[in-house]
Protein backbone atom coordinates (compact mmCIF):
# COMPACT_ATOMS: atom_id res chain seq x y z
CA UNK A 1 0.00 0.00 0.00
CA UNK A 2 0.95 3.67 0.07
CA UNK A 3 4.10 4.79 1.80
CA UNK A 4 2.83 8.37 1.91
CA UNK A 5 5.04 10.70 3.91
CA UNK A 6 3.70 13.86 5.48
CA UNK A 7 5.67 17.06 5.79
CA UNK A 8 4.69 20.24 7.59
CA UNK A 9 6.32 23.64 7.94
CA UNK A 10 6.07 23.67 11.70
CA UNK A 11 4.72 27.21 11.69
CA UNK A 12 2.11 28.06 14.28
CA UNK A 13 -1.40 27.59 12.94
CA UNK A 14 -3.29 30.86 13.38
CA UNK A 15 -5.80 30.40 10.58
CA UNK A 16 -9.39 31.49 11.15
CA UNK A 17 -11.89 28.67 11.28
CA UNK A 18 -13.28 27.70 7.85
CA UNK A 19 -16.83 28.57 6.94
CA UNK A 20 -19.45 25.99 7.88
CA UNK A 21 -20.13 25.17 4.22
CA UNK A 22 -16.46 24.75 3.28
CA UNK A 23 -15.46 21.34 1.94
CA UNK A 24 -12.20 19.69 2.95
CA UNK A 25 -10.06 20.28 -0.14
CA UNK A 26 -6.97 18.41 -1.25
CA UNK A 27 -4.61 19.96 -3.79
CA UNK A 28 -2.96 17.44 -6.12
CA UNK A 29 0.40 18.19 -7.77
CA UNK A 30 2.83 16.02 -9.67
CA UNK A 31 5.69 17.48 -7.61
CA UNK A 32 5.50 19.99 -4.78
CA UNK A 33 7.13 22.40 -4.30
CA UNK A 34 8.67 23.46 -7.59
CA UNK A 35 10.80 26.57 -7.92
CA UNK A 36 8.92 27.69 -11.05
CA UNK A 37 5.42 27.13 -9.61
CA UNK A 38 5.14 29.76 -6.90
CA UNK A 39 1.57 30.44 -8.06
CA UNK A 40 0.51 27.13 -6.47
CA UNK A 41 2.12 27.99 -3.14
CA UNK A 42 0.53 31.43 -3.25
CA UNK A 43 -2.93 30.06 -4.02
CA UNK A 44 -2.81 27.64 -1.10
CA UNK A 45 -1.55 30.41 1.22
CA UNK A 46 -4.34 32.71 0.07
CA UNK A 47 -6.95 30.02 0.74
CA UNK A 48 -5.52 29.65 4.23
CA UNK A 49 -5.90 33.40 4.69
CA UNK A 50 -9.58 32.91 3.76
CA UNK A 51 -9.87 30.43 6.63
CA UNK A 52 -9.57 27.23 4.62
CA UNK A 53 -7.50 24.19 5.61
CA UNK A 54 -6.32 22.55 2.39
CA UNK A 55 -4.08 19.50 2.27
CA UNK A 56 -1.41 19.24 -0.44
CA UNK A 57 -0.88 15.85 -2.10
CA UNK A 58 2.37 15.59 -4.07
CA UNK A 59 2.49 12.49 -6.25
CA UNK A 60 6.29 12.46 -6.24
CA UNK A 61 9.09 13.83 -4.11
CA UNK A 62 10.79 17.06 -5.04
CA UNK A 63 14.13 16.43 -6.81
CA UNK A 64 17.16 17.23 -4.68
CA UNK A 65 18.78 20.59 -5.18
CA UNK A 66 15.65 22.64 -5.87
CA UNK A 67 15.53 26.18 -4.51
CA UNK A 68 13.26 26.50 -1.47
CA UNK A 69 11.19 29.69 -1.32
CA UNK A 70 10.88 31.47 2.02
CA UNK A 71 7.10 31.63 1.62
CA UNK A 72 7.00 27.85 2.06
CA UNK A 73 7.67 28.43 5.74
CA UNK A 74 4.36 30.28 5.97
CA UNK A 75 2.37 27.37 4.55
CA UNK A 76 0.21 25.69 7.18
CA UNK A 77 -1.07 22.92 4.92
CA UNK A 78 0.37 19.46 5.47
CA UNK A 79 2.16 18.10 2.41
CA UNK A 80 1.58 14.39 1.80
CA UNK A 81 3.93 12.63 -0.61
CA UNK A 82 2.36 9.73 -2.52
CA UNK A 83 5.24 7.51 -3.51
CA UNK A 84 5.43 5.10 -6.46
CA UNK A 85 6.04 1.84 -4.57
CA UNK A 86 2.39 1.42 -3.88
CA UNK A 87 -0.18 -1.38 -4.11
CA UNK A 88 0.68 -4.82 -5.40
CA UNK A 89 0.24 -5.43 -9.12
CA UNK A 90 -2.64 -7.79 -8.41
CA UNK A 91 -4.60 -4.99 -6.70
CA UNK A 92 -3.83 -2.57 -9.51
CA UNK A 93 -5.06 -5.05 -12.10
CA UNK A 94 -8.32 -5.68 -10.27
CA UNK A 95 -8.86 -1.96 -9.78
CA UNK A 96 -8.32 -1.26 -13.48
CA UNK A 97 -11.01 -3.78 -14.37
CA UNK A 98 -13.40 -2.28 -11.83
CA UNK A 99 -12.76 1.26 -13.04
CA UNK A 100 -13.09 0.27 -16.69
CA UNK A 101 -16.54 -1.13 -15.97
CA UNK A 102 -17.63 1.76 -13.76
CA UNK A 103 -16.33 4.45 -16.12
CA UNK A 104 -17.47 2.56 -19.23
CA UNK A 105 -13.99 2.65 -20.73
CA UNK A 106 -13.71 0.50 -23.84
CA UNK A 107 -10.73 -1.67 -24.69
CA UNK A 108 -9.44 0.85 -27.25
CA UNK A 109 -9.15 3.58 -24.57
CA UNK A 110 -8.24 1.46 -21.55
CA UNK A 111 -4.48 1.97 -21.66
CA UNK A 112 -4.94 5.71 -22.25
CA UNK A 113 -7.55 6.32 -19.54
CA UNK A 114 -6.31 3.69 -17.07
CA UNK A 115 -2.52 3.42 -17.34
CA UNK A 116 -1.22 1.17 -14.58
CA UNK A 117 1.15 3.75 -13.06
CA UNK A 118 -1.70 6.26 -12.70
CA UNK A 119 -4.10 3.69 -11.24
CA UNK A 120 -1.43 2.76 -8.71
CA UNK A 121 -0.99 6.39 -7.68
CA UNK A 122 -4.76 6.90 -7.64
CA UNK A 123 -5.24 3.96 -5.27
CA UNK A 124 -2.77 5.45 -2.82
CA UNK A 125 -4.26 8.93 -3.16
CA UNK A 126 -7.79 7.59 -2.66
CA UNK A 127 -6.66 5.94 0.56
CA UNK A 128 -5.31 9.25 1.85
CA UNK A 129 -8.49 11.05 0.76
CA UNK A 130 -10.67 8.63 2.71
CA UNK A 131 -8.41 8.66 5.76
CA UNK A 132 -8.35 12.47 5.90
CA UNK A 133 -12.00 13.08 5.11
CA UNK A 134 -11.30 15.01 1.92
CA UNK A 135 -14.48 16.10 0.11
CA UNK A 136 -12.96 17.56 -3.05
CA UNK A 137 -9.69 17.21 -4.98
CA UNK A 138 -8.27 20.06 -7.05
CA UNK A 139 -5.35 19.35 -9.38
CA UNK A 140 -2.98 21.93 -10.79
CA UNK A 141 -2.06 21.03 -14.37
CA UNK A 142 -4.31 18.99 -16.63
CA UNK A 143 -1.71 16.28 -17.12
CA UNK A 144 -0.60 13.64 -14.59
CA UNK A 145 -1.94 15.41 -11.50
CA UNK A 146 -5.43 15.85 -12.97
CA UNK A 147 -5.47 12.32 -14.38
CA UNK A 148 -4.62 10.75 -11.02
CA UNK A 149 -7.05 13.07 -9.21
CA UNK A 150 -9.87 12.10 -11.59
CA UNK A 151 -9.27 8.39 -10.96
CA UNK A 152 -8.83 8.85 -7.21
CA UNK A 153 -12.07 10.84 -6.98
CA UNK A 154 -13.91 7.91 -8.56
CA UNK A 155 -12.31 5.45 -6.14
CA UNK A 156 -12.89 7.62 -3.06
CA UNK A 157 -16.32 8.94 -4.02
CA UNK A 158 -15.41 12.63 -3.90
CA UNK A 159 -15.59 15.38 -6.54
CA UNK A 160 -12.62 16.78 -8.43
CA UNK A 161 -11.61 19.83 -10.44
CA UNK A 162 -8.46 21.07 -12.13
CA UNK A 163 -6.57 24.15 -13.24
CA UNK A 164 -5.16 23.94 -16.78
CA UNK A 165 -2.12 26.07 -17.60
CA UNK A 166 -0.11 25.71 -20.84
CA UNK A 167 2.20 22.74 -21.42
CA UNK A 168 -0.56 20.48 -20.11
CA UNK A 169 -2.79 21.75 -22.95
CA UNK A 170 -0.53 22.52 -25.90
CA UNK A 171 2.46 20.17 -25.75
CA UNK A 172 2.62 17.80 -28.70
CA UNK A 173 2.45 14.80 -26.34
CA UNK A 174 -0.91 15.83 -24.84
CA UNK A 175 -3.59 13.27 -25.68
CA UNK A 176 -6.51 15.52 -26.60
CA UNK A 177 -9.06 12.72 -26.20
CA UNK A 178 -7.86 12.06 -22.65
CA UNK A 179 -7.83 15.79 -21.90
CA UNK A 180 -11.45 15.96 -23.07
CA UNK A 181 -12.27 13.01 -20.75
CA UNK A 182 -10.70 14.80 -17.77
CA UNK A 183 -12.84 17.85 -18.46
CA UNK A 184 -15.96 15.72 -18.71
CA UNK A 185 -15.21 14.05 -15.35
CA UNK A 186 -14.51 17.33 -13.54
CA UNK A 187 -17.01 19.29 -11.45
CA UNK A 188 -15.43 22.41 -12.94
CA UNK A 189 -12.28 23.41 -14.79
CA UNK A 190 -10.27 26.55 -14.21
CA UNK A 191 -7.81 27.87 -16.75
CA UNK A 192 -5.56 30.87 -16.39
CA UNK A 193 -6.21 32.84 -19.61
CA UNK A 194 -9.04 33.68 -21.98
CA UNK A 195 -6.82 32.29 -24.74
CA UNK A 196 -6.86 28.88 -23.00
CA UNK A 197 -10.57 29.20 -22.28
CA UNK A 198 -11.42 29.49 -25.97
CA UNK A 199 -9.19 26.54 -26.82
CA UNK A 200 -10.64 24.22 -24.16
CA UNK A 201 -14.24 25.14 -24.93
CA UNK A 202 -13.59 24.39 -28.59
CA UNK A 203 -12.08 21.04 -27.59
CA UNK A 204 -15.24 19.87 -25.80
CA UNK A 205 -17.70 21.65 -28.10
CA UNK A 206 -18.39 25.35 -27.51
CA UNK A 207 -22.13 24.80 -26.97
CA UNK A 208 -21.83 21.70 -24.78
CA UNK A 209 -22.55 21.45 -21.06
CA UNK A 210 -18.86 20.66 -20.56
CA UNK A 211 -17.91 24.00 -22.11
CA UNK A 212 -20.04 25.75 -19.50
CA UNK A 213 -18.04 24.23 -16.65
CA UNK A 214 -14.77 25.80 -17.87
CA UNK A 215 -13.96 29.25 -16.47
CA UNK A 216 -11.03 31.62 -16.63
CA UNK A 217 -9.41 32.61 -13.35
CA UNK A 218 -6.11 34.45 -13.50
CA UNK A 219 -3.19 33.48 -11.31
CA UNK A 220 -2.79 36.22 -8.76
CA UNK A 221 0.01 38.19 -7.14
CA UNK A 222 0.27 38.91 -3.43
CA UNK A 223 0.21 42.70 -3.65
CA UNK A 224 1.39 43.05 -0.06
CA UNK A 225 4.67 41.34 -0.95
CA UNK A 226 5.49 43.36 -4.05
CA UNK A 227 5.80 47.03 -3.16
CA UNK A 228 6.07 49.79 -5.73
CA UNK A 229 9.43 51.53 -5.88
CA UNK A 230 10.87 54.15 -8.19
CA UNK A 231 12.81 52.86 -11.16
CA UNK A 232 16.48 53.45 -10.34
CA UNK A 233 18.39 55.90 -12.51
CA UNK A 234 21.41 53.68 -12.98
CA UNK A 235 24.14 53.51 -15.55
CA UNK A 236 24.16 51.21 -17.29
CA UNK A 237 20.44 50.43 -16.97
CA UNK A 238 19.58 46.89 -15.92
CA UNK A 239 17.49 44.59 -18.13
CA UNK A 240 16.22 41.56 -16.18
CA UNK A 241 14.85 38.30 -17.58
CA UNK A 242 13.44 35.69 -15.20
CA UNK A 243 12.36 32.15 -16.00
CA UNK A 244 13.48 28.61 -16.59
CA UNK A 245 16.19 28.40 -19.20
CA UNK A 246 14.08 26.47 -21.67
CA UNK A 247 13.20 27.07 -25.31
CA UNK A 248 9.75 28.59 -24.82
CA UNK A 249 11.16 31.50 -22.77
CA UNK A 250 13.08 32.74 -25.81
CA UNK A 251 16.17 33.87 -23.90
CA UNK A 252 18.38 33.15 -26.91
CA UNK A 253 16.52 35.99 -28.63
CA UNK A 254 17.19 38.28 -25.67
CA UNK A 255 20.90 37.54 -25.95
CA UNK A 256 20.79 38.31 -29.67
CA UNK A 257 18.90 41.54 -28.92
CA UNK A 258 21.64 42.53 -26.46
CA UNK A 259 24.20 42.13 -29.26
CA UNK A 260 22.08 44.35 -31.52
CA UNK A 261 21.78 47.00 -28.81
CA UNK A 262 25.49 46.98 -28.00
CA UNK A 263 26.28 47.37 -31.70
CA UNK A 264 23.97 50.39 -31.76
CA UNK A 265 25.89 51.92 -28.88
CA UNK A 266 23.16 51.36 -26.28
CA UNK A 267 24.57 50.98 -22.78
CA UNK A 268 22.95 48.18 -20.73
CA UNK A 269 23.51 45.32 -18.33
CA UNK A 270 21.41 42.16 -18.66
CA UNK A 271 20.71 39.55 -15.98
CA UNK A 272 19.17 36.14 -16.63
CA UNK A 273 17.66 34.57 -13.53
CA UNK A 274 16.78 30.89 -13.65
CA UNK A 275 18.20 27.55 -14.62
CA UNK A 276 17.29 24.83 -17.06
CA UNK A 277 18.21 22.58 -19.94
CA UNK A 278 19.36 25.42 -22.23
CA UNK A 279 21.81 27.03 -19.80
CA UNK A 280 24.92 25.59 -21.45
CA UNK A 281 23.77 26.62 -24.92
CA UNK A 282 22.88 30.12 -23.73
CA UNK A 283 26.24 30.57 -22.01
CA UNK A 284 27.95 29.49 -25.23
CA UNK A 285 25.84 31.98 -27.20
CA UNK A 286 26.90 34.80 -24.88
CA UNK A 287 30.54 33.77 -25.34
CA UNK A 288 30.25 33.50 -29.12
CA UNK A 289 28.66 36.96 -29.32
CA UNK A 290 31.34 38.40 -27.00
CA UNK A 291 28.77 39.56 -24.45
CA UNK A 292 30.42 38.22 -21.28
CA UNK A 293 30.64 41.75 -19.85
CA UNK A 294 27.00 42.50 -20.67
CA UNK A 295 24.97 39.34 -19.92
CA UNK A 296 25.19 37.65 -16.52
CA UNK A 297 23.63 34.37 -15.41
CA UNK A 298 22.37 34.45 -11.82
CA UNK A 299 20.99 30.90 -11.60
CA UNK A 300 17.76 29.94 -9.85
CA UNK A 301 16.79 32.28 -7.01
CA UNK A 302 14.10 32.22 -4.35
CA UNK A 303 11.00 34.31 -4.89
CA UNK A 304 12.33 36.74 -2.28
CA UNK A 305 15.63 37.13 -4.13
CA UNK A 306 13.82 37.54 -7.44
CA UNK A 307 11.79 40.35 -5.87
CA UNK A 308 14.99 42.18 -4.96
CA UNK A 309 16.29 41.92 -8.52
CA UNK A 310 12.98 43.20 -9.93
CA UNK A 311 13.35 46.33 -7.81
CA UNK A 312 16.86 46.85 -9.20
CA UNK A 313 15.63 46.48 -12.78
CA UNK A 314 15.08 49.27 -15.27
CA UNK A 315 12.87 46.98 -17.35
CA UNK A 316 11.80 43.33 -17.10
CA UNK A 317 11.71 41.28 -20.30
CA UNK A 318 10.51 37.86 -21.44
CA UNK A 319 10.74 37.14 -25.21
CA UNK A 320 8.44 34.08 -25.19
CA UNK A 321 8.04 31.86 -28.24
CA UNK A 322 6.24 28.63 -29.13
CA UNK A 323 8.75 25.82 -28.59
CA UNK A 324 9.26 23.16 -31.24
CA UNK A 325 7.30 20.66 -29.12
CA UNK A 326 4.33 23.03 -28.92
CA UNK A 327 5.06 24.19 -25.38
CA UNK A 328 4.22 27.81 -24.71
CA UNK A 329 3.85 30.09 -21.71
CA UNK A 330 0.31 30.98 -20.69
CA UNK A 331 0.49 33.72 -18.06
CA UNK A 332 4.10 34.28 -16.94
CA UNK A 333 4.08 35.07 -13.23
CA UNK A 334 7.23 37.17 -13.38
CA UNK A 335 5.52 39.72 -15.64
CA UNK A 336 2.76 40.14 -13.05
CA UNK A 337 5.31 40.47 -10.24
CA UNK A 338 7.33 43.03 -12.18
CA UNK A 339 4.23 45.10 -12.89
CA UNK A 340 3.28 44.89 -9.21
CA UNK A 341 6.69 46.42 -8.45
CA UNK A 342 6.01 49.27 -10.86
CA UNK A 343 8.34 48.09 -13.60
CA UNK A 344 7.67 48.34 -17.34
CA UNK A 345 7.63 44.95 -19.03
CA UNK A 346 8.42 43.78 -22.55
CA UNK A 347 7.23 40.47 -23.95
CA UNK A 348 5.59 38.96 -27.02
CA UNK A 349 2.03 38.91 -28.36
CA UNK A 350 1.59 35.23 -27.64
CA UNK A 351 -0.93 33.06 -25.77
CA UNK A 352 -2.25 34.91 -22.70
CA UNK A 353 0.51 37.52 -22.53
CA UNK A 354 -1.61 40.24 -24.23
CA UNK A 355 -4.05 39.76 -21.34
CA UNK A 356 -1.27 41.00 -19.03
CA UNK A 357 0.46 43.71 -21.05
CA UNK A 358 -1.37 46.59 -22.71
CA UNK A 359 1.03 47.58 -25.47
CA UNK A 360 2.29 51.12 -25.08
CA UNK A 361 0.53 51.54 -21.73
CA UNK A 362 2.02 49.02 -19.26
CA UNK A 363 4.94 47.96 -21.46
CA UNK A 364 5.59 46.72 -24.96
CA UNK A 365 4.43 43.69 -26.94
CA UNK A 366 6.36 42.54 -30.00
CA UNK A 367 5.94 39.74 -32.51
CA UNK A 368 7.40 36.44 -31.22
CA UNK A 369 10.78 35.37 -32.60
CA UNK A 370 11.80 38.81 -33.93
CA UNK A 371 15.15 40.05 -32.59
CA UNK A 372 15.26 43.56 -34.11
CA UNK A 373 11.76 44.60 -32.94
CA UNK A 374 12.53 43.26 -29.48
CA UNK A 375 15.75 45.26 -29.37
CA UNK A 376 13.81 48.33 -30.57
CA UNK A 377 11.32 47.93 -27.70
CA UNK A 378 14.09 47.63 -25.10
CA UNK A 379 15.88 50.68 -26.48
CA UNK A 380 12.62 52.65 -26.51
CA UNK A 381 11.83 51.93 -22.85
CA UNK A 382 15.40 52.57 -21.68
CA UNK A 383 15.58 55.89 -23.54
CA UNK A 384 12.68 57.58 -21.69
CA UNK A 385 12.75 57.24 -17.92
CA UNK A 386 9.55 59.21 -17.35
CA UNK A 387 7.59 57.13 -19.83
CA UNK A 388 8.99 53.93 -18.31
CA UNK A 389 7.85 55.12 -14.87
CA UNK A 390 4.36 55.87 -16.23
CA UNK A 391 4.20 52.37 -17.71
CA UNK A 392 5.21 50.97 -14.34
CA UNK A 393 2.44 52.86 -12.55
CA UNK A 394 -0.14 51.73 -15.12
CA UNK A 395 1.09 48.16 -14.74
CA UNK A 396 0.60 48.24 -10.99
CA UNK A 397 -2.97 49.48 -11.45
CA UNK A 398 -3.69 46.68 -13.91
CA UNK A 399 -2.38 44.04 -11.52
CA UNK A 400 -4.50 45.48 -8.72
CA UNK A 401 -7.59 45.32 -10.94
CA UNK A 402 -7.18 41.85 -12.47
CA UNK A 403 -4.50 39.85 -10.71
CA UNK A 404 -5.07 40.31 -6.97
CA UNK A 405 -4.20 36.97 -5.40
CA UNK A 406 -6.60 37.19 -2.48
CA UNK A 407 -9.57 38.29 -4.58
CA UNK A 408 -8.99 35.47 -7.06
CA UNK A 409 -8.50 32.91 -4.28
CA UNK A 410 -11.87 33.93 -2.87
CA UNK A 411 -13.48 33.05 -6.18
CA UNK A 412 -11.97 29.57 -6.37
CA UNK A 413 -12.96 29.01 -2.75
CA UNK A 414 -16.55 29.77 -3.74
CA UNK A 415 -16.27 27.22 -6.56
CA UNK A 416 -15.07 24.61 -4.08
CA UNK A 417 -18.14 25.30 -1.93
CA UNK A 418 -20.47 25.12 -4.93
CA UNK A 419 -18.57 22.19 -6.51
CA UNK A 420 -19.14 23.97 -9.77
CA UNK A 421 -18.06 26.89 -11.96
CA UNK A 422 -18.71 30.51 -11.07
CA UNK A 423 -18.40 32.93 -13.95
CA UNK A 424 -16.48 36.16 -13.48
CA UNK A 425 -18.58 38.89 -11.91
CA UNK A 426 -21.10 36.46 -10.39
Amino acid sequence: MSRAVESASGAADRRPAPAADSPNVGYVLKVFPRVSETFVINEVRALEAHGENPVVFSLHHNPAGNVTHGILGELKAPVVYIEDELPAEEIVGKTRKRLAKRLKVGEEMRDRILPRKYVRLALALAGEVEARGIDHLHAHFASRAAHVAALASELAGCSYSMTAHAKDIYHEDVDQDVLRWKIQRAAFVVTVTDYNLRHLRKLVGPNSKDADKIVRLYNGVDLERFRVTEIPRREPPLVVGVGRLVEKKGFHLLIDACRVLVDRGVSLQCELIGDGAEREALVARVRDLELEEVVRFRGALTTEEVGERLHDASVVVLPCIVARDGNVDALPTVLLEAMACGRPVISTALSGIPEIIVDGETGRLVEPGRVEPFADAVAEVLSDHERAAAMGRAGRRRVEQLFDLHANAGRIRDMFVKRGPIAEGV
